[in-house]
């Protein structure tokens, strides 16, 4: 009897402590019967490689084991360029970057094309098929042939905020174009808006020297564009040009200097570094009634954090003459790629993993874990998706200090970035399902306006020209960059009066800097390949 209550105490600790672990959840019986030693060229990013409950879940369901082929701390590329050139056996590899030395593997036949690997097997992987016949990514295509399935990103996550309350105050309505916009900042700026009888407020403010936000939703009520150097936007005439040199970027900056010299906004913007977080800080503190933002969900618990209450809502793109809606910046969005080397041992099986990995399942699993372990629940509206997350679970599981409430591997490793779900299954093409992506989030309802905040700005996206292509042919120098700052800067610094003159000096001097070989070896490409 004593001996069998040790046994018996014995069995209720082991089971005491696997419940502190966590329950071990098997997958599907596999339909692999032959085991795979997946050489993965990836970073493991610290995973417990026997114990992660997600990466078993993984393995098991696909009967392999992943051998990851760590990268270099220091991110460069040359060793994986040296183990493709050598023949290293590797199954699967994912890279960070498409160089000269990438697109060779793709000229040497070191790498297989997903065209060849798909071929008659589209049905079978109707997902992957969709990303090869992306428009937005036929820019990275080798000789026409996709070798890089892009790891995709948001379509943009800067977005802007108003202050309702203020609008409501001063009787007036979000602004949808350029003229109601100047008549909302001014009022923001002038009539005190908040009524608390002092002059303490600006329209908006400019927290760094490029203005590349602030000033970028003003430039994009005249044409799709960015906010600075670096981006091109397209003519009327079907030719394409750098934004600053452009007669929209005249328009918007006379536009921009006659809101400086009425002071609407920080007159010091020249020598204002930008500082994290300070434009929240102000919205919060009554100094702005409107911003940019990548997190609104910041504001918010600013807000909580110093007892306030005010009720910040989405400000859409201004909407340019002619069009129908407005423009936000589009990402172009990959972070990696996923390449399938010639020395790959399975390579139906490794498509099956990348797959999987873009169904519904395989990104929730690859991104928030394993349903009645990682998470419990979630509630859902059409852009949004809230997840009931168990905190003590994934902290068991991986290191929850530097990857937050998504599993490492969803920052590039098997997936695209965190936080979101591309509806491949709803949409003919990927380009459609890009523009709809669902925003995962482990954050409660706000009951505001921000709620679907990423998924309402990919509604605006829409892609620059050249945006994502690999070349060296039409890189804007950092030369080209500087004038063009300094040279506008100067142009709004320099007052109404002097705008014309101070204006066509820095373009003309552009121009002679090699913006004009720019502009032509630019033009060329796209006419090329539009």
């Amino acid at each position: 009897m004593k001996r069998l209550n040790q046994i018996l105490c014995l069995a209720l600790c082991a089971m005491l402590a696997a419940a502190c672990i966590g329950t071990p959840v098997k997958a599907d019986e596999t339909v692999y019967a032959d085991h795979l030693d997946l050489r993965w060229y990836s970073e493991s990013r610290d995973l417990d490689l026997e114990n992660d409950r997600i990466l078993n879940y993984i393995q098991d369901k696909f009967n392999i084991t992943f051998e990851f082929v760590e990268p270099p701390a220091d991110g460069s590329s040359e060793r994986l360029n040296l183990l493709v050139a050598t023949g290293e056996q590797l199954d699967l590899i994912t890279a960070f970057e498409i160089d000269a030395v990438a697109k060779q593997w793709a000229q040497d036949d070191f790498i297989y094309s997903y065209e060849e690997l798909l071929k008659g097997k589209e049905e079978t992987y109707p997902l992957i098929s969709k990303y090869v016949a992306a428009d937005l990514y036929s820019s990275l295509r080798v000789n026409g042939k996709c070798y890089f399935k892009p790891l995709a990103l948001w379509p943009g996550n800067r977005g802007y905020v108003i202050n309702k309350d203020w609008l409501d105050n001063l009787g007036l309505d979000i602004p949808t174009t350029l003229d109601e916009y100047y008549e909302v900042i001014r009022a923001f700026a002038q009539d005190d808006p908040d009524g608390n009888g002092k002059d303490d407020t600006y329209g908006f403010f400019v927290a760094e020297p490029y203005g590349s936000n602030s000033f970028g939703y003003i430039c994009r009520a005249f044409v799709n564009c960015g906010g600075w150097g670096g981006d091109w936007c397209e003519l009327e005439d079907g030719t394409i040009s750098q934004f600053g040199v452009t007669e929209y970027a005249r328009e918007a900056f006379r536009f921009i200097t006659k809101c400086y010299d009425e002071n609407l906004f920080n007159r010091g913007f020249v020598n204002e570094v930008d500082a994290s977080g300070k434009v929240e800080d102000m919205i919060v503190q009554g100094r702005i009634g409107l911003t940019d933002a990548s997190q609104p969900q910041t504001i918010l618990n600013k807000m909580e954090e110093a007892g306030v209450s005010m009720n910040i809502v989405y400000l859409p793109p201004l909407v340019p003459e002619g069009q129908e809606k407005g423009y936000l910046p589009h990402s172009g969005g990959y972070w990696a790629f996923h390449v399938v080397p010639r020395t790959c041992q399975d390579t139906a099986r490794v498509l099956d993993i990348l797959e999987w990995a873009l169904t519904e399942e395989g990104r929730t699993i690859t991104d928030v874990g394993l349903k009645g372990i990682h998470w419990t629940d979630y509630t859902e509206t059409e852009t949004d998706r809230t997840w009931k997350l168990n905190y003590d679970e994934m902290t068991a599981d991986w290191n929850t200090s530097d990857y937050g409430w998504n599993w490492p591997l969803s920052w590039g490793g098997l997936n695209y970035n965190c936080g979101s779900y591309i509806p491949l299954d709803k949409y003919d093409t990927f380009d459609e399902a890009y523009v709809n992506t669902q925003s995962w989030s482990d954050s409660d309802p706000t009951g505001t306006l921000l709620e679907g905040w990423y998924a309402r700005n990919a509604t605006y996206a829409k892609l620059m020209p050249l945006a994502g292509v690999v070349t060296d042919e039409f890189t804007v120098s950092q030369n080209l960059v500087d004038i063009e700052i300094s040279g506008r800067t100067k142009a709004i610094t320099g007052g109404l009066e002097n705008f014309d003159a101070n204006w066509d000096e820095w373009v003309a001097l552009w121009y002679s800097q090699g913006g004009q070989e720019l502009q032509d070896a630019a033009n060329a490409y796209y006419a090329a390949h539009k």
